[in-house]
């Protein structure tokens, strides 16, 4: 039976002393392993260089190979060093009956060409739902979620038995099991109390060909203790009284998602008429998916792309209108005290702007509901379509609502998925 010792981290973010620190704590522990994987953000865009040389670094100290994926503080070209590799450019890496595949820049999967028992996943950014609280700047719709659905449907592709990843700084140092795939979040190494103390994770993660795995985490200035919550023994910084998967404990409840088909025809409809207008098949990887809350979120990011992709034209671009854009772009004005919940529920035609007020209403019904424009690109730019979409069933094709949205030139369009 094939095994094989990882020694994983990410999110460096070009700060050569702190792998100073974690070189020498490595060398320290003494621990067992066969090969290095980096999951992103080694480098620094403002430290030239970085990544290359801090990769380059941690084979040449610590005598063993390096897969590495590039993350969106990496932006300098691969690597000219021995024994550092980005798995971008490499393809699978066969170990015995274990497969390790990396996607940094690249989401198209790899053909497999030798069969495996047990698939190794290294992304940098983690899948939608999963381990990937982030900032709103890094995430879509303002949701709390830094994921890609992009991997999603990666781990849809290869059915990994784990997954690392980085990305999602407050999530880091935490692994769960969903659906058959271990997830393990092994950001960041450049982690500081607030003194400066350098208190870095990173994980040793121990894999077979049978699918089993098991992550140890370590902590640069860590020491073996017992967690007050748990009990468990563990490697922390000595001042942490919790272990990691203690202190997000509502963090990691995960359910189920059930009832969902997993091929779907995603029907676009006038909302007026009933007339189709478009069809495509989209795949739902449920299973990658955390609990039934975020997979609408998931649904959302599908139907809002495919519509892109759909109504597009040549020489046009699709232009989506945020909701807090709304007010501004079709409101007269706007008083900075007045709350956007005034608007929803409360918009006065004979005061603001009827358009406003229509769209507010659908709001009010379906706040899932989207504005789009379709830009005409041509010199000068314009706006060749204003279109509103929304979940069918919703609003009723005999609505008045719709009738008076598309008395003012909107292309009111609803939406549905249909299983095949």
């Amino acid at each position: 039976m094939g095994r094989i010792r990882l020694l994983a981290l990410s999110d460096v973010h070009g700060k050569e002393d702190i792998v100073d620190k974690f070189l020498e704590w490595v060398k320290r522990d003494n621990v067992s392993y066969d090969i290095i994987v980096a999951a992103g953000d080694i480098g620094n865009p403002q430290r030239p260089g970085s990544m290359c040389r801090i990769l380059a670094k941690i084979s040449r100290v610590l005598q063993k190979p390096v897969y590495y994926v590039k993350g969106n503080w990496d932006v300098e070209d691969d690597c000219d060093v021995p024994k550092v590799f980005n798995l971008d450019a490499t393809g699978p890496i066969y170990l015995n009956d274990i497969a390790l595949v990396g996607h940094g820049r690249s989401a198209e999967p790899f053909r497999l060409e030798h069969q495996v028992k047990t698939i190794i996943l290294v992304t940098h950014y983690p899948p939608f739902s999963i381990l990937d609280k982030g900032k709103v700047i890094d995430s879509y719709h303002h949701s709390p979620h830094a994921g890609v659905i992009e991997i999603n449907y990666l781990i849809d592709y290869y059915r990994p038995n784990v997954h690392i990843f980085g990305h999602s700084h407050s999530f880091g140092g935490l692994e769960i099991e969903h659906n058959g795939t271990l997830y393990v979040n092994v950001a960041r190494l450049d982690r500081l109390l607030k003194s400066g103390e350098p208190i870095g994770n990173y994980a040793i993660i121990d894999v077979s060909s049978s699918g089993e795995v098991k992550v140890e985490w370590r902590f640069i200035n860590g020491v073996w203790k017992k967690c007050s919550s748990c009990g468990r023994i563990v490697h922390i910084p000595e001042k942490w009284s919790l272990c990691r998967k203690c202190a997000h404990k509502s963090d990691l409840k995960f359910t189920k998602v059930t009832g969902v088909p997993y091929r779907n025809m995603l029907v676009f409809s006038d909302g007026v008429t009933r007339e189709v207008l478009a069809k495509k098949e989209v795949k739902i990887p449920f299973y990658t998916i955390r609990d039934n809350v975020t997979l609408d979120d998931f649904l959302d990011i599908i139907v809002t792309r495919v519509f892109k992709e759909t109504f597009t034209r040549d020489g046009t671009r699709i232009l989506e209108v945020p909701k807090d854009k709304v007010i501004e772009f079709y409101g007269n004005r706007r008083e900075p005290l007045t709350p956007f919940s005034e608007y929803l529920f409360a918009c006065n035609e004979k005061i603001k702007e009827q358009k406003l007020c229509l769209l507010m209403k659908v709001f009010s019904v379906d706040k899932r509901a989207h504005v789009f424009w379709r830009i005409n690109q041509n010199n000068p730019l314009s706006i060749e379509n204003e279109f509103i979409l929304f979940r069918e069933g919703i609003l009723l094709p005999e609505s008045q609502l719709l009738k008076k949205l598309a008395d003012i030139n909107f292309r009111v369009i609803s939406y549905k998925f249909e299983a095949i």
